[in-house]
């Protein structure tokens, strides 16, 4: 898979899950303590989140790390 392709797909699945919450990109980026730009930039595949930011993602989002990945990664 290609970097572009595992951004997209990453980047699809947190916009799922945020909407789900129906959370703001701005509340989402709150409660990870990153930039809400940083949320967008994810969620349209522009970059690549950082481990920590993975796992401070997913445990906001009440979703086991692995789980994240693994769901992200097979849609």
């Amino acid at each position: 898979m290609e970097k572009s392709e595992f951004n997209k797909k990453i980047g699809k699945y947190l916009k799922e899950k945020r909407l789900e919450k129906k959370w703001s990109q701005a509340e989402l980026a709150s409660k990870v303590g990153i930039d809400f730009q940083n949320i967008s930039r994810i969620e349209r595949g522009a970059i690549s989140p950082t481990l920590y930011w993975f796992n401070s993602i997913a445990e906001a989002l009440e979703i086991n790390f692995g789980d994240f990945i693994k769901n992200a990664l097979k849609e």
